[in-house]
């Protein structure tokens, strides 16, 4: 498909969700306006994309436009394999994201938003690149003993690990782990979800194409079978995932980095931190079919209540080979032959501040991260990253 027969496709997608206020009947029924925001522009960031909310309403229950811009710049001082010393620079439009949710005859939602950041590092252009997540949910309310039952399907993101399952407009760190990023993959899977809750459980099962279509994949490759499991438990709360892989060597395969994979990830508060540890381990999907795991404990704390906080990663990564690659944001990008060679065992250590402007709506975002990634093959490299981001979104 051409870039400018993605552009209409999107278009007229985002146009559809965009246009179905025209079919609520006549005279809907509709809230009065909010009142002006006087020059509160925090307040205005969190509602003016709040169309129309009418739970009374015959047709068109709610509407809404949304969207992100994320903006970062970072600066990697690295020793590659070889033991060379290596520096670069990056600014990066990390995120430009617009899109329209519409909740209409009661029990049906639209979400469909599109990725206008169409360089990378160093290339800060921007036009249409690909849909982000594209999905009609029905609720089926309460059934079979289970309640707030869900049916959803289109093109997903994936949610693998905690940190994937917190959204890029509300993770505390500029970057998430690598070993995050090794399973998650800012996968945007085409697929078909069931969610529901019983006794506090919440549960997810879906099934995934494993085609990696920019739009709406097709069904002729492989699946990837997925399930997760969020409850509470010893003062905290427990957020468990699985997939698994059933892709063939032939197929097309988005998630060809494993065969199957886990996460268990814990969240707490300890005193004034709040304190998650995440767990991964899964299986590599090409020969050698070698181990990959990892663990990542993330304490935060605010420094000055709802507006500075302090954030402190540790991450670990290992493999039963060199089946590893340094971060992605910016250490591979580096230079030398970081690109090039894989590792077995990855230690990364993150630190940074973020000041809340207005909650996650607007929040400026400073960090460190320091790496570390040996080889079986032998050498080893290092990378320090300093990075500086504004995240905003209404």
């Amino acid at each position: 498909m051409t870039k400018t027969n993605k552009l209409t496709t999107a278009a007229t997608m985002v146009a559809l969700a965009s246009a179905l206020p025209a079919l609520a009947g006549p005279e809907p029924i509709v809230e009065a306006a909010p009142p002006a925001s006087n020059g509160d522009w925090c307040n205005s960031l969190k509602t003016f994309g709040k169309f129309h909310s009418d739970k009374e309403a015959a047709f068109i229950q709610d509407l809404k436009f949304f969207g992100r811009l994320q903006w970062q710049s970072a600066y990697v001082d690295a020793d590659d394999f070889s033991g060379t010393g290596v520096s670069n620079d990056f600014h990066e439009l990390r995120r430009l994201r617009i899109g329209t949710q519409v909740q209409f005859l009661n029990n049906f939602k639209l979400k469909i938003n599109a990725n206008l950041e169409d360089g990378g590092p160093n290339d800060t252009s921007f036009g249409y690149n690909s849909l982000d997540e594209a999905k009609l949910s029905y609720s089926l309310g309460d059934i079979l003993g289970l309640e707030d039952v869900a049916l959803t399907y289109g093109r997903h993101k994936f949610t693998f690990s905690e940190e994937a399952h917190q959204s890029s407009k509300k993770i505390k760190t500029i970057e998430r782990s690598n070993i995050s990023n090794y399973y998650y993959g800012s996968l945007r899977p085409t697929g078909v979800t069931v969610s529901g809750t019983k006794n506090g459980i919440a549960g997810t099962l879906g099934v995934f194409s494993t085609d990696g279509h920019p739009e709406l994949a097709q069904w002729g490759e492989g699946l990837a079978y997925y399930a997760n499991l969020q409850f509470a438990a010893v003062g905290g709360d427990v957020n468990v995932d699985f997939v698994y892989n059933d892709a063939s060597a032939t197929n097309v395969d988005i998630f060809s980095n494993f065969e199957w994979a886990t996460s268990v990830a814990y969240t707490t508060e300890i005193g004034s931190w709040e304190v998650m540890a995440n767990a991964l381990y899964g299986k590599r999907k090409n020969a050698p079919k070698d181990a990959v795991y990892g663990f990542v404990l993330m304490p935060s704390t605010y420094i000055i209540e709802d507006r500075l906080e302090f954030v402190s990663r540790y991450q670990y990564a290992g493999s039963a080979g060199d089946n590893l690659r340094l971060t992605s944001r910016y250490a591979r990008r580096a230079g030398g032959n970081l690109a090039t060679n894989n590792g077995s065992s990855n230690h990364t250590l993150y630190a940074g501040l973020n000041y809340y402007l207005c909650g996650n709506n607007s929040k400026i975002q400073v960090g460190g991260e320091y790496e570390m990634m040996d080889r079986d093959a032998g050498g080893d490299a290092s990378a320090a990253t300093l990075w500086a981001a504004y995240r905003m979104y209404f």
